[in-house]
């Protein structure tokens, strides 16, 4: 585990060295609205290469006509391919019929959509948040079409329940912010229509504990500052204790893979994508350099 400016094992330099000398992109753009079974999922790619990249972003953001994504995907397509994919009902994306909608709906959409864009794999998934839940759905479900992973501050599947643990049982007295979060948290665990995409979290994060394992294939973790507190507010002892749980929990992703690597962010929050757009950038990169260093074998 390292933090910044130093990514893995691989210097910056010698990873543009590799990236340069096997694939040199032109900025070629593709994309629209492909029917995944009566409704259109949008997705915008742009370079060529191998990999490809997938952007899965977080709650509520259609990373396909995001500036800051849009801006990131102009760097990452000098090097290779990467697309941007809008889920159900953001963006240039049909909204869902089927509520309330769980990582598994969100992987088949993307899984559909790529698919009938001809756009083939394999796929380094790049998911940030909620994004990042999805990105492992989809790499248990679809195996032999995912080359790695890159998390961005990504949920983990035992989020919700971990932070719950840490709260204090409810007093009358309490802090403000306690109570908001627990109300948060237990809304998001147990009512979908509290969350703008109707998202369900407990099933999505069963799905998601059903990856074990990539084998070789790279994991990129990289996670926001451990002095980001993910909730204004709160007392400097409780909120220490839940970022700290939450930091263990992004450590937890680097037994998903034997070629996993954590990159900490210097002083960057949770919107890693906007924050520190270069931090995103290069751990893109370096993922996009261990699948073409990589031996990849089959789970």
């Amino acid at each position: 585990m390292l933090r910044r400016p130093m990514l893995g094992q691989l210097s910056l330099l010698a990873t543009m060295v590799l990236l340069m000398s096997e694939a040199r992109s032109e900025a070629r753009e593709t994309g629209g609205r492909f029917d995944v079974g009566g409704r259109s999922i949008h997705i915008a790619c742009r370079g060529t290469g191998h990999p490809t990249i997938v952007v899965d972003a977080g709650l509520g953001t259609a990373p396909a006509t995001d500036e800051g994504w849009q801006r990131i995907a102009g760097r990452i397509a000098t090097t290779t391919r990467i697309c941007l994919y809008d889920r159900a009902g953001l963006g240039g994306s049909d909204p869902a019929t089927d509520f309330p909608r769980t990582s598994m709906h969100a992987a088949a959409d993307l899984h559909e959509a790529l698919r009938k864009a001809g756009v083939e794999g394999p796929f380094l998934l790049v998911g940030h948040s909620i994004g990042g839940l999805h990105a492992q759905v989809f790499a248990s479900l679809y195996s032999a079409e995912t080359a790695g992973l890159v998390l961005l501050s990504s949920t983990h599947p035992d989020q919700i329940e971990t932070w719950l643990a840490l709260l204090p049982a409810y007093a009358p007295d309490e802090e403000k912010a306690i109570t908001e979060l627990r109300a948060f948290l237990t809304s998001m665990a147990e009512d979908p229509t509290r969350n703008e995409e109707r998202l369900a979290f407990v099933p999505s994060a069963a799905q998601a504990r059903s990856l074990s394992t990539l084998g070789a294939r790279p994991v990129v973790v990289a996670t926001h500052s451990p002095r980001y507190r993910m909730v204004p507010g709160l007392s400097e002892p409780l909120a220490m204790r839940l970022e700290t749980a939450t930091q263990r929990l992004q450590k937890r992703f680097l037994s998903l893979s034997s070629n996993a690597r954590q990159n900490i962010a210097a002083t960057a929050g949770h919107g890693l994508p906007h924050e520190d757009p270069e931090f995103v950038i290069e751990n893109i990169l370096q993922g996009i350099a261990l699948v073409r260093g990589a031996t990849v074998r089959p789970k």
